[in-house]
């Protein structure tokens, strides 16, 4: 592999790092080259952006009494909330 070259794994293992724009250097060249010639890649990221995203817009949960954290979240997912025995 050349010295701008990353594997799917190594890429893998950066793409959150790449999303905070955390790369640096050699490290960082070497994830973009490998992205834009990776298309499995290039969709990998995509895919972790979004989820980023949507995971953004569920704000915080607070504690419901006689519920679970787990419970307000997936309310929240389904569009009520733990409260209103949407579960």
């Amino acid at each position: 592999m050349g010295l701008l070259q990353a594997s799917c794994a190594a890429t893998a293992e950066a793409l959150s790092d790449r999303l905070d724009d955390e790369l640096r250097g050699l490290r960082r060249l070497r994830i973009a080259s490998h992205l834009a010639r990776c298309g499995r890649c290039r969709e990998a990221l995509s895919s972790l952006a979004r989820l980023v995203r949507t995971l953004g817009t569920i704000g915080d949960a607070e504690p419901v009494e006689g519920g679970s954290v787990v419970d307000e979240v997936l309310g929240r997912i389904r569009g009520g909330s733990a409260a209103d025995g949407n579960r």
